[in-house]
């Protein structure tokens, strides 16, 4: 082995460059741009992952129980759900649908929340844009939250007296509420067709008064939600359905997911590009080097040595685009994450900033995949070098 790693030495750090060791770092620089792109989309679709998460949690909690049936109200559920050690904290909610009316309308998704419990399973202190009115939150009983979007399309400010519209059947309707505070969730969407209002209110104005609403769940640290959602399960009884945040949001993480797998594809093709230029360098080392490695031949080394030193170059032409590409892709990932401009609509992407997120256990695919292609496509090079024969190559020198 000792004589490959002279050769390695020689081959990748000359005393004098050449056209083929130019060839050689440019080799290097197109793997390590692959990886460095890569490592950037990868780590903004992560970002947009952690992102959705957070806030679909927020707005879901990480366990909902639903009531498989219309029963009636039953104030034993809330104690049995606060019998399981899993469990930290318990809200009950419901949801109905109306129109909020004030400078136009918008159509809303009205969610009853019982505000006591509820701020031990919401974190309503980084939802609010503009908090509870103190004094009115307490003594009102028409209060309502009102999303941001919502406000901004309905020139909605804190203090405002707004008409809510609600139709059962051909019955309609119209409540005044007063807006006792603002929320921003961080999902456009959910900003723009959702208001809160107090749950025994919704649950009156919808005719649903002693029927038993679903119910969020907080959960104590260190417990799985699997898990915990068949203890869940089983402690309730067929007459509830447990689902998770994902399983109730589950179209769009798997089209989030689906486009990360695509991208990683499609941009992992663009490294193997970067890596066939190996293959072009190797060949013309092995034509440069007929002559050395002939007498080499002659001299006695074996097949397999030949064959591992052209491996092994390509291997070191991985390893140095590899290195070289993670080093380039953290710095382009700060640089991008530190002055990125503020170009995107909130209206599609739900941020206005890149949220980026360097997973470790990606950048690691990455590099183990790309190294592997520079192995793999350096095989055929030495191959071709360890099968010349030493007569040939020195005939006409």
């Amino acid at each position: 082995m000792r004589i490959i790693h002279f050769l390695l030495r020689r081959a990748l750090l000359p005393e004098r460059g050449n056209l083929t060791t130019f060839a050689l770092w440019i080799s290097v620089l197109g793997v390590a741009l692959g990886i460095a792109q890569l490592m950037l989309v990868l780590s903004v679709m992560s970002g947009f992952q952690g992102m959705l998460q957070k806030n679909y949690t927020r707005i879901s909690s990480e366990i909902v129980v639903i009531p498989a049936l219309d029963e009636r109200r039953d104030p034993r559920v809330t104690e049995k759900l606060m019998e399981l050690p899993q469990v930290r904290a318990t809200t009950p909610f419901y949801f109905g649908q109306g129109m909020v009316l004030k400078e136009g309308v918008g159509g809303v998704t009205l969610e009853g929340i019982e505000f006591s419990s509820s701020k031990s399973v919401v974190p309503w202190e980084e939802i609010w844009v503009e908090p509870p009115l103190l004094g009115k939150q307490e003594t009102l009983r028409n209060w309502i939250w009102i999303g941001v979007q919502l406000a901004r399309k309905l020139n909605i400010k804190l203090g405002d007296k707004v008409r809510v519209l609600i139709a059962e059947g051909s019955r309609k309707r119209i409540i005044p509420f007063f807006v006792t505070a603002i929320t921003k969730f961080g999902i456009y969407e959910h900003d723009l067709r959702y208001a809160r209002i107090d749950l025994n209110v919704l649950l009156q104005l919808f005719s649903r008064e002693g029927f038993e609403p679903m119910h969020k769940l907080a959960l104590n640290p260190g417990y799985d939600i699997p898990q915990t959602m068949e203890v869940v399960e089983h402690k309730m009884g067929e007459d509830f359905v447990v689902k998770s945040w994902r399983e109730i949001n589950q179209n769009i993480f798997l089209a989030v997911q689906h486009q990360k797998l695509v991208l990683f594809i499609v941009l992992e093709i663009i490294v193997a590009l970067a890596a066939i230029n190996v293959v072009n360098l190797l060949l013309i080392s092995t034509q440069n080097r007929r002559r050395d490695v002939a007498i080499l031949r002659a001299m006695g080394m074996r097949f397999s040595q030949v064959v591992w030193f052209f491996v092994a170059k390509g291997s070191a032409i991985g390893m140095l685009g590899v290195g070289v590409g993670i080093a380039m892709g953290l710095v382009l990932c700060k640089a991008v994450e530190y002055f990125q401009p503020e170009i995107l609509s909130e209206a599609i992407y739900n941020v206005t900033h890149l949220p980026l997120k360097v997973n470790p256990s990606e950048v690691a695919m990455v590099a183990v995949v790309a190294f592997v292609l520079c192995v793999l496509f350096s095989v055929l090079p030495a191959l071709k070098a360890a099968w010349q024969r030493p007569v040939q190559a020195l005939r006409y020198e």
